[in-house]
């Protein structure tokens, strides 16, 4: 009686998952971003948000959370209703790095999120004022070792950019400050005005900078040249072997978004993001598209949660 009765309920469960599936989204989507505007969370947010809205036919609203590295944004998602109508842009900060470099983040991002579907990786670039007397990465460490303490840029402690900049300043044998900022547009903005001397920054805020020429690029933080730059040299090729960091980002639910749901979403975004129009401009702002179930995002996230924890462990990084 037992097993037939909770046999009968798994079943109801299913069948107003389909339900919900079928009828959703009823009305406007909620996408936090936990950068300001202009960085490539935001960047992507509203590029995917925009297509997500046509075909749902619903708007997506981006909400930017800035603030507490990313954890403001994280909180405010994971205490939201899993109910399909809030999600958040995911990075590898939030979801991999905060955890490991903070004593208390206030959230679990195995525990408290669900995979929906990565979308990008992306190399980020290592840029310099271009009053810096500096065309190379190399000649570029040698002034960094003229001027130890030389102060870089980045959206914030815990992102790719950041964490690229001290695995770089460790292999490179240099000492850099670091300045964090509330997004990627700021620190850009700051860099091209010439208060700062250098950053690694996302392509998809910093292509049109270096296109218009207002900063230097030296090198790219991934094992492949941007297809957008291809003159510029991997950090790697420029003489640190061995170094790569990238950055990503991928859509999360908060925990218990029903599962019909997670699967439409799914569905809708991987179609989205290997649209010819996506791909042509994604390629163009030197992003890589990434996409698959589910299932393998959350496999992703845990790799990325474990290979962060050992490095910043090892490299003795916490929170500034």
């Amino acid at each position: 009686m037992k097993r037939w009765l909770a046999a009968l309920l798994l079943l109801g469960g299913a069948v107003q998952g389909q339900a919900q599936a079928q009828e959703y989204p009823d009305r406007p989507i909620r996408l936090i971003v936990a950068t300001a505007a202009g960085g490539a969370s935001d960047i992507l947010a509203r590029q995917v948000g925009e297509k997500l809205g046509e075909q749902f036919r619903q708007p997506v609203v981006v909400d930017p959370r800035p603030g507490a590295n990313g954890n403001v944004a994280a909180l405010a998602a994971a205490r939201s209703a899993p109910d399909g109508y809030t999600l958040m842009m995911g990075t590898i900060g939030v979801m991999a790095v905060n955890p490991a470099i903070y004593r208390d983040v206030g959230y679990d991002p195995a525990r408290d999120f669900d995979p929906v579907a990565r979308l990008v990786s992306f190399s980020n670039i290592l840029v310099v004022n271009p009053s810096l007397p500096v065309t190379t990465q190399a000649q570029f460490i040698d002034y960094v070792r003229a001027h130890p303490g030389l102060g870089y840029g980045s959206p914030g402690n815990g992102g790719s950019p950041h964490l690229g900049m001290l695995v770089f300043a460790r292999m490179a044998g240099i000492q850099m400050e670091h300045i964090p900022y509330r997004g990627a547009a700021p620190a850009l903005n700051d860099l091209i005005a010439g208060n700062l001397a250098s950053a690694f920054s996302d392509p998809l805020a910093t292509l049109p900078q270096i296109r218009a020429g207002l900063v230097r690029p030296l090198s790219v933080s991934g094992t492949r040249r941007l297809a957008a730059l291809p003159e510029v040299p991997t950090v790697a090729e420029a003489g640190i072997p061995g170094y790569e960091v990238v950055g990503w980002l991928g859509i999360v639910a908060p925990r218990g978004t029903p599962r019909p749901i997670v699967t439409r979403l799914n569905t809708a975004l991987n179609g989205i993001m290997h649209q010819p129009e996506m791909v042509q401009r994604l390629t163009a702002q030197g992003a890589e598209i990434v996409t698959g179930p589910p299932e393998e995002f959350g496999r992703y996230i845990q790799g990325e949660i474990a290979r962060w924890a050992q490095i910043t462990r090892e490299a003795g990084i916490r929170a500034e």
